[in-house]
């Protein structure tokens, strides 16, 4: 008989000399669920702030230097790197940097084509398309023909 576990709080794991809590169904937390709402919060905060200020500074400011406009774009972008680095922080962000490191790991043992099979292959599609292409261009004119000769 299967039980479901949905309910049941699941011991923390043992994971290279680290407790790593665990959901239920395996989800592994990196920081608590509250802590994680913290920084979502923070992160969301940070950005409504820099767009806010972004839209007040441009609507307020009738006249602007070329450096001022690069110190308010910096300041921008740099918002946004936070908030972004603060979400990263969270259970769903660090979940998404180990999908990003596994994936880097798995795109590193693709066998990339060789020159030549590279060019192969796209001689081999320009030519497809070119014959695809043609052939719509004489469906295109047979059924203007068709079209015509019921219309006139």
């Amino acid at each position: 008989m299967s039980e479901t576990t949905s309910n049941k709080k699941v011991p923390a794991k043992k994971v290279a000399d680290k407790k790593v809590a665990t959901t239920a169904n395996g989800v592994q937390l990196f920081v608590s669920p509250t802590v994680s709402a913290i920084f979502w919060t923070i992160a969301f905060l940070i950005v409504g702030a820099v767009i806010f200020g972004n839209y007040y500074y441009t609507t307020n400011n009738v006249s602007e230097s070329n450096l001022a406009r690069l110190i308010r774009v910096l300041i921008v972008i740099l918002g946004f790197v936070i908030a972004l680095v603060v979400a990263l922080l969270t259970n769903k962000g660090r979940t998404l940097v180990q999908f990003a490191r596994q994936s880097y790991t798995e795109l590193k043992k693709v066998v990339w084509p060789t020159r030549q099979e590279a060019v192969q292959t796209t001689f081999i599609v320009f030519v497809a398309v070119c014959i695809v292409s043609l052939f719509l261009y004489l469906c295109d004119i047979v059924f203007l023909q068709v079209v015509r000769l019921f219309t006139l």
